[in-house]
């Protein structure tokens, strides 16, 4: 009996000391790496973009193409509208927009310049016509640029390499021999159709072609729309001390809008004069005139930015033994990788060639459970406006 008391004393002071040096030990979890979050890739890199933001190949952000839902409309003000939005419309004084889908559509305004902010979802719009006599009722929004880009970008400083590196070139207007009037749109996301109409008109003889300049980017640069350069302006203001910081000339920008045109006097583009917005703050809107002989050049471009996030189709269910296709590709033909995790109720064929008309298969397994997976592509970039991030998703298929 007093063997076993010291055999069991022994033994507890045994425990005791592998627990005691357990707990001053280090322990091995926390001294164990954790996994490297994945970064989000900034705006350069193809991910979200912000007004203000470096953009890919160096030029920054100017506009974020996106709908503005209408909540109200009030109409009580002769020749102004009260607009509320159901969201922050990130609006300032000056803006010129229009409204399309409200009932009754009376109320649908072609072009109308903001007057006044009151708040981030109510503004003042100033319009032509007196609607005092319609009651809104429903709908309304301000529409996003048709064409599905998201992102308007205007070329760095220094962008043409003739003026040094570092101020805007000043070009002469060229005169058409023939331009109808209002061919031309004011509106945000109308410069390159402008541009690729007024590039395909015959100009009278000895004049200076602005569309030269534009080949020391490439084709899908283009003069902005009178709204884009006021976007280009705005943005430049809010993000940097001052407008003149980023190499913009407190004087006449050309653009690629023209509300009418004479044959005869020709130069009658709309441009639009920072000169006249001389406290170069973006509230305050700027001159616009037309008439004059030249302006200087600052080129934007649409940028189509999206991730391959969703381009790869997978089904939610599989049932036990039947089999389901995924692509081998992404929509913008990168390859695609597939791992099957550990615990997983299925297997992954993997396609004889990678093509757009291949396939992985997935068989279900002979029992019900989940199927997990790991879907991967590497990063591809084309064309330049567009950028294609990699694909890396985590997709779970249900076996039953």
């Amino acid at each position: 009996m007093a063997l076993l008391a010291r055999t069991t004393t022994r033994l507890l002071a045994g425990v005791a000391a592998l627990a005691l040096a357990a707990a001053l030990a280090p322990s091995v979890a926390s001294a164990s790496s954790s996994p490297t979050p994945r970064v989000a890739p900034t705006c350069a890199q193809g991910g979200r973009c912000n007004v203000g933001d470096v953009g890919p190949g160096g030029g920054k952000i100017i506009y974020v193409n996106r709908e503005i839902r209408i909540s109200n409309i009030n109409s009580a003000a002769e020749n102004y509208l009260t607009i509320t939005t159901s969201a922050p419309h990130n609006l300032v004084a000056g803006d010129r927009i229009y409204i399309a889908g409200a009932v009754p559509a009376n109320l649908n305004v072609a072009s109308g310049l903001i007057n006044e902010i009151f708040s981030p979802t109510e503004f003042q719009l100033q319009t032509q016509l007196d609607l005092r006599a319609y009651t809104y009722l429903s709908g309304g929004v301000i529409p996003a640029a048709s064409g599905g880009w998201k992102y308007l970008q205007a070329a760095p400083q220094g962008w043409y390499e003739g003026f040094g590196g570092i101020d805007d070139p000043f070009v002469t207007v060229p005169k058409y021999s023939n331009l109808g009037s209002n061919l031309l749109d004011w509106r945000v996301g109308a410069g390159d159709a402008n541009t690729k109409l007024l590039k395909r008109q015959t100009q009278n003889t000895g004049q200076d072609d602005p569309f030269d300049l534009l080949s020391t980017l490439d084709s899908e640069w283009y003069l902005p729309s009178e709204m884009e350069i006021w976007a280009m302006y705005k943005a430049f203001a809010q993000t940097s001390t001052s407008a003149a910081a980023q190499g913009l000339s407190a004087s006449i920008y050309l653009a690629s809008s023209a509300g009418e045109y004479d044959s005869d006097l020709g130069h009658l583009w709309y441009v639009a004069n920072f000169g006249l917005n001389q406290i170069d703050n973006p509230s305050v809107q700027l001159g616009v005139a037309f008439g004059f002989d030249g302006g200087y050049v600052r080129p934007i471009r649409k940028l189509w930015l999206h991730t391959a996030q969703t381009n790869v189709a997978v089904a939610k269910t599989l049932g036990i033994g039947k089999k389901v296709q995924i692509s081998s590709v992404t929509q913008e033909g990168s390859p695609v990788s597939i791992q099957v995790l550990n615990g997983s109720m299925c297997t992954v064929a993997p396609p004889a060639k990678k093509n757009r008309k291949t396939f992985f298969t997935v068989t279900g397994g002979k029992k019900p459970g989940t199927c997990s997976l790991r879907i991967t592509a590497p990063e591809i970039t084309a064309p330049a406006t567009s950028r294609f991030l990699a694909l890396n998703q985590s997709k779970t298929i249900t076996v039953k």
